[in-house]
């Protein structure tokens, strides 16, 4: 029996509505009548797929990964969707599925709204103005994007908060979305952070000072308020007991100006209109309003803190210059301690003996203490038990250590990307009479030739390589930051010298 895939999506906007959206009830009723109106269709055996809440620019959405996967193994026949937006918003994308793709596979493509049906297309599936139809949808993703943004810029610089959640200390005004209030509960708690730190404390042990007092956390109080729930990224070695203060976390909000009292925007900017990246501007380019709510400190007391850091920060950027690779933490971010399923910090220091230099290198957890004893482990312990791990592992290739190729893998990368681009542009200039179809289509097949050959020289680089260039485990290879960052998940250790490996799944 031939198959049939429905393919449905909901823009990003209304990802955050509870159960299934009645866009989606909608968007389902409205194909299945359709179905019903063709009788070439009623045969069909019915699979669906769905992606609420999932951007048409976004190629990672769950269920058109699994649509397409499900493709290559030969389960489907035909796709239909409501119309060509809702497979996707990126018209070289669509434009390559209906020409090429789909074609070559023999797949039928319905799209009703555009009342196009590749069955009875000509040109391959595809005629100009469905590519063109593409290419407005692009068009309008990106223009919408860009009025999105210019609507939340109007409202910042009238000193309204346009972010989803209040900061900690604060709540969100129920009368007025775009105003936050003073939240008693934890004001106190960051006011008390900016004064122990004109009292010489450092933000670390701030943070171990808070949790000895059982002071509410910023995603406890997000919990406790029903706004968000952290319950999935408790787990790690073991389920978190305690949601704990760290350093790093007095750090930030001993930094936000907003506590003064004054709205800072304008930090951050799109590295292009419709994209996800973001980069930092300088602090010239920041812009502020003034008293736009309730202050917890004032503003003297924030510079005061503000040059204090500033202070300590000098001191440690000289004192990690006379660091040589040695110290460099091999397992930074990958181990876990078993009893309260904390992050454990790295220290690596040496000192100067009368036998020589003494170098100390360990991980160990600031929260999970007993007996005023914390849980530690030594780096040399670690490679190890790693290196014993590893062992029993398969074979590397350098195909599955991308650590092995990343530069030269990258630089082509980049040029796929860019000819990408030139193909997208080129395609515009055709669509506004800046070029000929002749022309266009001549520099079209030019950027194709070009990416196909990098693409051929980018697998040539993957190719696994020879035996004797591959860490031998056996022999009792050394244990790099490369190969654990490529290999290892993470590691949970216990108090008592238990040490449990995760490695990453391969394919």
């Amino acid at each position: 029996m031939s198959k049939l895939a429905i393919y449905l999506r909901l823009s990003i906007e209304d990802y955050q509505k509870e159960g299934e959206s009645e866009s989606i009830h909608n968007q389902r009723e409205y194909i299945k009548s359709y179905i019903k109106e063709h009788n070439d269709l009623t045969g069909y055996e019915v699979s669906e797929y769905v992606d609420d809440g999932f951007s048409g620019t976004n190629p990672n959405r769950p269920a058109y990964q699994r649509l397409l996967e499900d493709l290559k193994n030969n389960q489907i026949d035909s796709i239909i969707v409501k119309d060509m937006s809702r497979f996707s918003r990126d018209y070289i994308e669509m434009g390559n599925y209906l020409e090429n793709i789909f074609p070559f596979m023999g797949i039928r493509f319905i799209a009703i709204n555009d009342a196009y049906d590749s069955s009875k297309e000509r040109n391959n599936g595809t005629e100009i103005d469905t590519q063109f139809k593409s290419l407005l949808y692009d068009f309008y993703s990106k223009e919408l994007s860009q009025k999105i943004r210019g609507i939340s810029q109007e409202l910042k610089s009238q000193g309204k908060n346009t972010n989803g959640l209040a900061p900690f200390g604060y709540l969100k005004d129920p009368n007025n979305k775009h105003r936050i209030i003073i939240d008693e509960k934890t004001a106190f708690i960051v006011k008390e952070a900016f004064e122990l730190i004109l009292q010489g404390y450092s933000c670390r042990q701030i943070a171990g000072i808070f949790n000895e007092k059982g002071y509410i956390t910023r995603s406890g109080r997000k919990e406790e308020l029903g706004i968000i729930s952290y319950e999935k990224s408790l787990k790690t070695g073991t389920e978190v007991k305690k949601r704990m203060w760290q350093g790093m976390t007095i750090t930030q909000m001993t930094g936000m100006e907003l506590y003064t009292g004054d709205y800072v925007y304008n930090k951050l900017k799109e590295t292009h209109i419709g994209g996800r990246k973001v980069e930092r501007l300088p602090k010239e380019e920041w812009k502020r309003v003034e008293n736009t709510h309730e202050a917890i400190i004032s503003k003297e007391i924030f510079l005061k803190v503000q040059e204090i850091k500033k202070q300590r920060r000098g001191e440690n950027f000289n004192h990690r210059k006379e660091a040589t690779d040695e110290f460099i933490p091999i397992f930074k971010r990958k181990v876990f301690c078993k009893e309260c399923g904390s992050s454990m910090y790295y220290r690596g220091e040496s000192y100067q003996l009368k036998k020589g230099v003494y170098r100390y290198k360990r991980y160990y957890c600031l929260y999970c203490k007993e007996n005023k004893r914390s849980n530690n482990i030594k780096e040399q312990t670690l490679e190890e038990a790693v290196l014993k791990r590893l062992k029993n592992a398969p074979a590397l290739t350098s195909k599955e250590n991308p650590a092995l190729d990343t530069k030269v893998n990258q630089n082509y990368i980049k040029e796929i990307e860019d000819i990408n681009s030139s193909l997208q542009k080129e395609y515009e200039k055709y669509k506004k009479k800046e070029l000929s179809k002749e022309e266009y289509l001549q520099e079209k097949q030019n950027l194709l030739l070009k990416k196909q050959k990098l693409e051929q020289e980018l697998e040539k680089e993957s190719i696994s390589k020879p035996a004797n260039e591959l860490p031998n485990f056996a022999g009792g290879s050394k244990i790099t930051k490369e190969l654990v960052d490529t290999m290892v998940e993470k590691i949970v250790v216990s108090r008592y010298g238990e040490v449990e490996i995760e490695l990453k799944e391969r394919e």
